[in-house]
């Protein structure tokens, strides 16, 4: 059965190839337009966003102060400069001229979207359907060549079917660089626990993110939230580190209403150390699942944290969270692996609770368009309960029309767990547009 579904996906890569074949040449002269990197996004602010990630300063000055370089200089209207001899009336237009050019560069505005359609056949049910995935509107930008922005509502129907998707706040924050290799940042973000979590869904190699991130979330280690963090990647960007102290506000929102409480804040923390291409100056959270062919990346991460005194409709308990992460690029070849483990330490004498869990996946780049994939995954939802683990492998591809902007995804998973007698798998197709 395994080999004819692999067989089936392998089929349906070729054709979607070949039926697209005909629009590259189109693409071509897209593609021939420059695309900014992310790591120069915050010196062109009218650039497409490419993604969610976050912007080092411009290279010309530093963020934090407006005097910091010889252009910013230039462009305050305060600094004294020559003036020619001229009619009163050809001066006041000029002045007029150079003042509202100063006062467009101080405040900067692109927007961008993001839209994931996709169709999924599931064979236990029988179920099939059509329907949009994620809807993100994003904007990002600088104020005063001092701060940078970033604010992105989302209209998601993952997890939804038969209901109708509400508009939320997926992120809003500010950030201020205090230093080359020290920024901090105010707002609704991510927090820093674990690569999968950190990567852009627009950026994954495969369509969802893994179980162990969704154990993650259901205590709100790893999804976004409220808080303060201090971020930067030292040593020309070959180290990275995160530390930061956040509202809990994923774990208040799960579950029946006022069922899940925590009166603490939730410290975490992250570090990274980046072996072979450094990471870009001044991101954070700006992680790719695949680069698409492009540069050499060796990367081992760390992360923790902890919630104190947190309660649900039937315990009090501590959490503590950590895990461990490793990234492997080159050429066409990309591998990735994450272990993560959750600890319940009930209040009371109740049994403690304990969620490990793990992932390894890969893929290969073929005809700088398609990519296979593969992942396997495991998760114990608690280590002291016997046979209670779920085990899921994927197979699949990608198909990249423009990268990360514009591309299909085919995967095929074979779900298998506790209790589960007839086979659970899953065929999901999707398309995606993010700009």
């Amino acid at each position: 059965m395994r080999c004819r579904c692999a067989m089936s996906i392998l089929l349906a890569t070729l054709a979607i190839f070949v039926a697209v074949s005909p629009v590259q040449a189109a693409i071509a002269a897209v593609d021939a337009t420059r695309e900014v990197a992310p790591e120069e996004w915050a010196g062109a602010a009218f650039s497409p966003p490419s993604s969610d990630q976050s912007p080092p300063p411009p290279s010309d000055a530093k963020v934090g102060n407006p005097q910091g370089s010889k252009a910013a200089q230039a462009a305050d209207p305060k600094q004294e400069t020559p003036v020619q001899p001229a009619s009163a009336g050809a001066q006041g237009a000029a002045n007029s001229a150079n003042s509202t050019a100063s006062n467009s560069k101080k405040i900067t505005f692109t927007p961008g979207f993001r839209l994931q359609v996709r169709y999924i056949h599931d064979r236990e049910s029988g179920k099939n359907e059509f329907f949009v995935a994620r809807l993100r509107l994003k904007a990002k930008g600088e104020l005063f060549h001092t701060v940078r922005y970033y604010t992105e509502f989302k209209i998601d129907n993952l997890g939804r079917s038969g209901r109708n998707p509400t508009a939320e706040l997926e992120n809003a924050w500010l950030e201020y660089s205090v230093a080359p290799n020290f920024a901090i940042r105010a707002g609704l973000y991510d927090a820093p626990f674990s690569r999968n979590a950190l990567t852009s869904d627009s950026k994954l190699l495969l369509m969802d993110r893994s179980l162990i991130k969704d154990a993650l979330t259901s205590v709100g280690f790893a999804d976004n939230t409220t808080g303060l963090l201090g971020h930067g990647r030292p040593f020309k960007g070959r180290l990275e580190y995160s530390i930061g102290i956040f509202n809990n506000e994923k774990f208040r929102t799960i579950g029946a209403p006022g069922a899940n409480r925590s009166d603490y804040m939730m410290p975490a923390g992250r570090v990274v150390f980046h072996f072979l291409d450094p990471a870009p100056r001044g991101g954070y959270a700006d992680y790719q699942s695949s680069y698409v062919g492009k540069g050499k990346r060796l990367s081992i991460g760390a992360n923790s944290a902890y919630l104190r005194k947190a309660r649900d409709s039937v315990n009090e308990f501590n959490v503590l969270g950590w895990g461990a992460d490793l990234f492997f690029s080159t050429g066409p070849f990309t591998v990735e692996a994450e272990y993560d483990r959750l600890r319940k330490e009930l209040i009371g004498g109740n049994s403690d609770i304990q969620v490990d869990g793990w992932y390894v996946q890969a893929g290969y780049l073929v005809w700088r368009r398609v990519e296979f994939t593969a992942r396997h995954q495991q998760l114990d939802p608690n280590v002291f309960v016997p046979n209670n683990r779920l085990r899921w492998t994927s197979v699949g591809s990608n198909i990249y029309i423009r990268g990360h902007n514009l591309k299909m995804q085919i995967e095929y998973t074979f779900r298998r767990g506790p209790g589960q007698v007839v086979k659970t798998d899953v065929l999901q197709i999707q398309m995606q547009a993010d700009f």
